[in-house]
């Protein structure tokens, strides 16, 4: 999974730290997938075998791995009493025995996704009103969760450009480059006429309408980040992309260094992209850490609950 670094012009965790918050979302990731798992496979486990263990070392040993499993999950608070946690076993138990496991994948990803846009829209001290629209983006779901855990990922940044806000669509922060992404988004199957105009034309059921150019876009996105590499002495490759992946594009641009993403090469782009076997590397670090540095971010002071555990606050 990409790492979420900002989103718009939420305050984001990654920005304090981009060395330790990494590592940390990977390691959270890794210790809540092994725990859901070990859980599904216990609660089966008994299912099949229809044992039943109800001597004491058996309830300390579930209140312990239960523990450990509302830990990840958040769902844990130290002043819980010994009797929410046994009905909260039965009920556990039961809903797992009720999935196979790729719905238990599912409902993994769909828990990390939240984690994801709480460490894109909140530290320990400030957060930003996150707008309930990215809950359900696909766009934001598929670069933040079907990219390695080696690349960072920008969506609809705001930067500050000569102290004007300028708002981005998206960057995608690989090891060795940065994808200056602009989405295309057509009817199914339709034609784009892709040309160095202001404005293209989609043909749709035997009818044109004419479209923006996203040229325009990625032009914009590029001059930005290229400014930011720039001033603060970097190098680093920009690969500006357009992506549309229900259309085709019949490119008529010439001389123009943009990749086209349409219909017909989207899975092998994709597949590309993951598979990029470069671990994250030290300039990629700086590079991103020197974007972060040049967003605008809008926050207020975080107002947490003192009867909620630590550990939530850290998720």
């Amino acid at each position: 999974m990409a790492h979420l670094v900002k989103l718009e012009d939420y305050i984001s965790r990654y920005q304090f730290d981009l060395n330790r918050y990494p590592s940390q979302f990977t390691r959270m990731k890794k210790e809540r997938w092994y725990y859901i798992k070990s859980e599904w496979e216990q609660a089966n486990y008994d299912s099949l075998t229809d044992i039943e263990f109800v001597d004491n070392e058996k309830e300390t040993e579930q209140s312990r791995f239960l523990g450990m499993f509302h830990k990840v999950k958040n769902w844990s608070k130290r002043s819980q009493r010994k009797q929410d946690v046994e009905v909260e076993i039965e009920n556990q138990n039961e809903h797992l025995k009720q999935m196979s496991i790729e719905e238990v994948k599912d409902e993994f990803l769909r828990d990390l996704y939240h984690s994801q846009l709480q460490w894109a829209s909140s530290s320990l001290l400030e957060e930003s009103s996150l707008h309930p629209k990215y809950r359900r983006d696909e766009w934001l779901r598929f670069f933040s969760q079907k990219m390695p855990d080696n690349y960072f990922l920008m969506y609809m940044p705001v930067f500050s450009v000569k102290h004007a806000p300028i708002q981005l669509e998206i960057l995608l922060i690989s090891p060795t480059e940065i994808y200056c992404i602009s989405l295309l988004e057509g009817e199914e199957h339709s034609v784009f006429e892709a040309s160095s105009e202001r404005f293209w034309i989609e043909y749709v059921n035997k009818t044109r309408q004419k479209r923006l150019s996203p040229l325009i876009s990625l032009s914009r996105m590029t001059g930005v980040v290229k400014g930011v590499l720039e001033e603060e002495g970097l190098v680093f490759p920009v690969r500006n992309v357009v992506v549309s992946k229900n259309s085709m594009i019949d490119n008529k641009v010439q001389g123009a260094k943009v990749e086209f993403i349409d219909r017909r090469n989207f899975s092998s782009w994709y597949e590309k992209l993951r598979k990029h076997p470069s671990p994250l590397k030290s300039q990629q670090m700086k590079v991103t850490a020197a974007l972060l540095t040049h967003c605008y971010t809008h926050s207020f002071r975080r107002q947490v609950d003192e009867n909620k555990d630590i550990d939530e606050m850290e998720s």
